[in-house]
């Protein structure tokens, strides 16, 4: 993905204004990134106002929504849980939760080797996302098993 060093043209290439809380918002998703983490609002909030001292986590909120509208950023909505925010990586994957601890991991794209579903869904309607959850233990609660 383009611009990933610099919040402010990853911003603006997404069409999106430059303000103190989206680059705060983009800063904490970005660390987030390297770590594979998926973080809650209440966790960019948190995180967000190390960077800017005082933040609403309505304007979090305001902010992802905005980023998730623009392409930048996914929302992932595990069932039982807080919607969780990562920045698009540019590639599509899945995710696994783990059973035990909860950790939401990364999957590469084991869906692109199945056959594309998506016309058989709804005829007549296009279907833009398709999201598919694993469910069963990450790699250090399997150590422990």
């Amino acid at each position: 993905m383009r611009h990933l060093g610099d919040p402010e043209a990853l911003l603006r290439s997404h069409g999106l204004r430059v303000t103190r809380p989206r680059l705060a918002v983009i800063a904490v998703l970005l660390r987030a990134r390297a770590e594979e983490a998926h973080l809650t609002v209440a966790e960019v909030a948190e995180l967000s106002r190390e960077i800017l001292g005082r933040v609403s986590p309505q304007t979090v909120y305001d902010c992802l929504e905005a980023m998730t509208v623009a392409g930048l950023v996914d929302r992932v909505d595990i069932p039982g849980s807080p919607a969780l925010f990562e920045v698009r990586t540019g590639g599509t994957h899945q995710h696994l939760v783990c059973r035990h601890c909860g950790a939401v991991r990364n999957v590469p794209d084991a869906a692109a080797a199945l056959p594309d579903p998506r016309p058989e869904l709804a005829p007549g309607s296009p279907v833009d996302h398709i999201d598919i959850v694993y469910w069963g233990d990450c790699a250090a609660c399997a150590g422990h098993a």
